[in-house]
C-alpha cells in the first residue's frame, strides 16, 4: 500500500476543517432540537414555530449584513441603534407622514444605509478603527433616534403594514420576506465579485490591495449594504410591536453579533457565508425559547447565552489558528 505523506494528510484535515463553517452550528441546531423532544415537546407546534421564526426574523435579517462586515474582518457596532432608529422612522411615516407600507420600509432601509455609508466613510476616509468608528455612531445614532422622536411611543394604525406579521403557511410573511432576501444576496455573494473581494480583505487586506482591489470603495459598499440590512430590521421591528418605541433595538448588536459568530464566520475575517447569519440565529433564538418553554428564570437565559458564545468562540478558535 502507498504510504500517506504526513504533510498531505495534514493539508486534507485543514481543507475538511476549512469545508464545515456551518457544520458544528447545524449540529448545535440539531443538539437543540434534540433536548426539545425530551424536554420540551411544545416547542414543536406550529404556534410556537410561527412565533419563533417572527421573533428570529429581526435579529436574522440584521445579521446578513453583518456577516459580510466581519467577513471583511470589520465590526459594525451600531447596528442596534440602526435598527431603532428604523423602527422610529417606519412608524412616524406611518403614522404622521401617512407613507404606504412599502415607501415607510423603503425609508427605513435607506436611513440605515446613509448610516452604514457613514461608518465606511469614517473606517476608509478618516482612518479609523471600524470598532472605534462603529461604537461613536452607536452612540450618535441612539441619540437621534430620541430627539427624532422626542422620546415618545409612536402607536402604528396601518392595517396592510401590519398584516405583515401575519402567518403564511404557518410563518409570519416577514420571515418569508428575509428568506427572499437571504437568498437573493447568497446568490448576489457567490457569483459576483463582490463576495471574492469581501473574503479577499478579510483574509488578508495588504495582498488585496495588491491585487488592484478597490479595499476602501469594497468596505464603503460592506457597510452600506449592512446599513440597508439593520434599517430594514428596523422595520420589521415595527411590525411586530405595532409601533415605534425609542428603545428599541437596544443591546440587539451584541445579539446581532451573536448570531453571526455562532452561525460559524470567524471574527477575524476571510471565511463564513451569509447563511451563517441564519443558522446563528435560529440556534440563539431557540436556546432562549426552550429556556422559557423550561420554566428557566431570565437570570439563567443570562448566563446560558454567555455560555453559548464562549463554546462559539473555543469552536471556533481551531479554524483561526488552521487560517494562520
Amino acid at each position: 500500500m502507498p504510504s500517506l505523506d504526513r504533510t498531505g494528510l495534514w493539508n486534507k484535515i485543514k481543507e475538511k476543517y476549512q469545508e464545515i463553517d456551518e457544520f458544528k452550528s447545524l449540529m448545535a441546531l440539531l443538539a437543540i432540537f434534540l433536548i426539545a423532544i425530551l424536554f420540551a415537546p411544545h416547542f414543536f407546534t406550529g404556534y410556537n414555530l410561527g412565533m419563533l421564526s417572527g421573533q428570529m426574523a429581526v435579529v436574522a435579517t440584521a445579521a446578513v449584513g453583518e456577516a459580510v462586515v466581519i467577513m471583511m474582518g470589520s465590526i459594525d457596532l451600531s447596528v442596534g441603534s440602526t435598527i431603532g432608529l428604523g423602527n422610529m422612522i417606519t412608524a412616524t411615516a406611518l403614522s404622521q407622514y401617512y407613507f404606504s407600507p412599502e415607501m415607510a420600509i423603503f425609508a427605513a432601509v435607506i436611513v440605515g444605509g446613509l448610516i452604514g455609508f457613514l461608518n465606511g466613510i469614517l473606517v476608509t476616509k478618516g482612518k479609523m478603527p471600524s470598532f472605534v468608528a462603529t461604537l461613536a455612531t452607536l452612540t450618535g445614532v441612539r441619540g437621534v433616534a430620541y430627539i427624532y422622536s422626542q422620546g415618545i411611543n409612536i402607536p402604528i394604525y396601518n392595517n396592510d403594514f401590519l398584516a405583515l406579521g401575519d402567518l403564511m403557511l404557518g410563518i409570519p410573511k416577514i420571515f418569508w420576506i428575509f428568506l427572499a432576501l437571504l437568498i437573493l444576496s447568497t446568490l448576489i455573494f457567490k457569483f459576483t465579485r463582490f463576495g471574492l473581494y469581501i473574503h479577499a480583505i478579510g483574509g488578508n487586506e495588504t495582498a488585496a490591495r495588491n491585487l488592484g482591489i478597490d479595499v476602501g470603495g469594497v468596505k464603503n459598499l460592506s457597510f452600506t449594504f449592512a446599513g440597508m440590512f439593520a434599517g430594514l430590521a428596523g422595520a420589521m421591528m415595527s411590525v411586530r410591536l405595532g409601533a415605534g418605541y425609542p428603545h428599541s433595538g437596544l443591546g440587539y448588536e451584541l445579539d446581532v453579533i451573536a448570531a453571526v459568530v455562532v452561525g460559524g464566520i470567524s471574527l477575524v475575517g476571510g471565511s463564513g457565508s451569509l447563511i451563517g447569519g441564519l443558522i446563528g440565529a435560529t440556534v440563539m433564538a431557540s436556546i432562549l425559547n426552550l429556556m422559557v418553554l423550561m420554566g428557566i428564570g431570565a437570570f439563567i437565559q443570562y448566563v446560558a447565552r454567555g455560555l453559548v458564545l464562549v463554546v462559539a468562540a473555543l469552536a471556533m478558535r481551531g479554524k483561526i489558528a488552521f487560517a494562520r
